[in-house]
């Protein structure tokens, strides 16, 4: 697959598998808490995997386990009259009721829609109230409780040398469909299985399973009832860490609805009430471990990515960074100064904050805080008036790593070394325009150039030429000037004259 947000629990968490061993799959335990807690909370579920990844089988398989109605639909083939029966007119003739046939949706628990990606637009729409809202033509499902669909990988919005072969026919899910499930899980295939695990789908694709060591609706019913008192009295430290959370994501350009922000909180709530769960019943010979909070959220943001059934490529790395940093923001106090830090989306207005505030941010984070921004610059020229003006401001007053150092020379070279630059040779309309802009800078009563211009002279001549490629000689110094001014607005007059 092309995408791969799910990040695997820590192996010391990996709870015994409960639910998925027993049906016969291998390979599922890093996301049996998020099976779990769909089915505690009855919220739709979406699988997304190669062929033969066994995702119709699970399905198929739990709802025999749980002895519930099934219904199984090919969403690429089914007619909605597949769906409802066969319409006939009322008595009165001003309605029409359904002739329910073997196949029709009345009286479904669980309605389970396959290859929902290839269905046709106009079915797509017709399946929104099944999925979110239990109905069908307006009618309640009164017994309608599971909603489950599956399909394969949709072909990627931005194609990669390593995409995977495209599944003919298959299109990114409708983003109003996809948000209408709360759980979106990308299942393991053959190529993500230990040799252990494939030696076992050998042995055992004749056994239909193992008995469960717990009954599954005793599994379901203890998290539901988690979940229940979670949901009457949630931790407060999930609002502020979705609130972080969100923004970084946003700042990533993984953005979100009100309605799947709201998911990710029940999310939470649901796959934590399922690790308790699994953790009240530990395998013979291992300790009972305490699920963590941490743990549970990076689970469930991580399976409720409505962008992966989009086809949009989804770097876990950047999900896992956004989590870390959203996690901690939520446990510091609310006047901790790094928190306030770190809840400032852009890294390079962060970093100028951090310079502002006189020192109340030590210089290991400071350093951490400049690699940051440097790395989410557009573009050499932007690193190097960021690392001029970071430089001055730092340098014989913070002990910063020398890997921050190093790092910012490679912009500076040009910058703080001598070279031969010689303004009235060439006619080059950018050389003038360098020559104009010194000759202009404001000069007190003795004929001097304040610091910041004097320095400004160094950044342009040391930029010259390659610095000028999409900029011009104004716009450069514009932006030095204004990140100068922002980084020392709090500085004194005798902080610019040691420099």
């Amino acid at each position: 697959m092309n995408t791969e947000p799910n990040l695997s629990l820590p192996h010391q968490s990996r709870p015994q598998s409960q639910l998925t061993r027993p049906l016969g799959l291998e390979g599922w335990e890093d996301i049996e808490p998020v099976l779990l807690a769909a089915l505690a909370s009855e919220e739709p579920i979406l699988l997304i995997g190669l062929h033969g990844s066994a995702k119709s089988f699970l399905l198929e398989r739990l709802a025999k386990a749980l002895n519930l109605d099934f219904r199984f639909y090919n969403a690429s083939l089914i007619n909605y009259d597949d769906l409802v029966g066969i319409p006939m007119p009322d008595e009165s003739r001003k309605s029409l009721t359904y002739i329910s046939t073997a196949s029709s949706i009345w009286g479904a628990e669980v309605v389970f829609f396959d290859e929902i990606n290839r269905t046709r637009p106009e079915l797509q729409n017709k399946l929104f109230p099944i999925i979110h809202e239990r109905r069908v033509q307006g009618v309640e499902l009164p017994k309608l409780r599971f909603r489950w669909a599956a399909m394969n990988p949709p072909p990627a919005v931005e194609v990669t040398d390593d995409s995977l072969d495209t599944y003919l026919g298959t299109e990114p899910l409708d983003p109003a469909l996809a948000d209408r499930f709360p759980f979106i899980v990308l299942v393991p295939s053959w190529q993500d299985l230990t040799r252990d695990q494939r030696k076992r789908i050998f042995r055992g694709q004749y056994s239909g399973g193992q008995p469960f060591s717990t009954d599954p609706l005793a599994l379901i019913d203890q998290t539901r009832q988690t979940l229940d008192a979670f949901q009457k009295d949630p931790p407060l430290v999930l609002a502020d860490y979705l609130l972080s959370l969100l923004d970084h994501l946003e700042k990533a350009k993984i953005n979100f609805s009100t309605r799947r922000a709201t998911m990710l909180h029940r999310n939470i709530l649901a796959i934590h009430a399922a690790r308790m769960t699994a953790a009240s019943q530990p395998a013979r010979g291992r300790k009972p471990i305490e699920p963590d909070w941490a743990t549970s959220a990076i689970l469930a943001i991580s399976n409720s990515l409505p962008q992966v059934a989009q086809g949009r490529q989804v770097d876990p790395a950047v999900i896992l960074a956004a989590h870390r940093q959203a996690w901690e923001v939520a446990n510091l106090d609310a006047a901790d100064p790094w928190r306030k830090l770190l809840q400032i989306k852009d890294p390079q207005d962060r970093c100028v904050k951090a310079l502002q505030m006189n020192g109340q941010i030590d210089d290991d984070r400071l350093s951490d805080l400049i690699l940051d921004a440097l790395s989410n610059l557009p573009d050499d020229t932007a690193r190097t008036i960021f690392s001029f003006v970071v430089y001055a401001a730092v340098h014989g007053t913070r002990e910063i790593r020398a890997t921050v150092y190093e790092t910012m020379a490679r912009y500076l070279q040009s910058v703080l070394k001598p070279g031969n630059y010689h303004l009235d040779d060439g006619p080059s309309t950018k050389y003038a325009a360098i020559k104009a802009l010194i000759e202009g800078f404001n000069k007190d009563s003795n004929g001097t150039i304040n610091l910041r211009d004097r320095y400004a002279a160094n950044l342009l001549n040391g930029l010259f030429p390659q610095g000028f490629l999409h900029r011009s000689p104004r716009q450069i110094y514009e932006s030095y000037r204004g990140l100068w001014d922002r980084v020392f607005e709090s500085e004194s007059n005798s902080r610019e004259e040691a420099l």
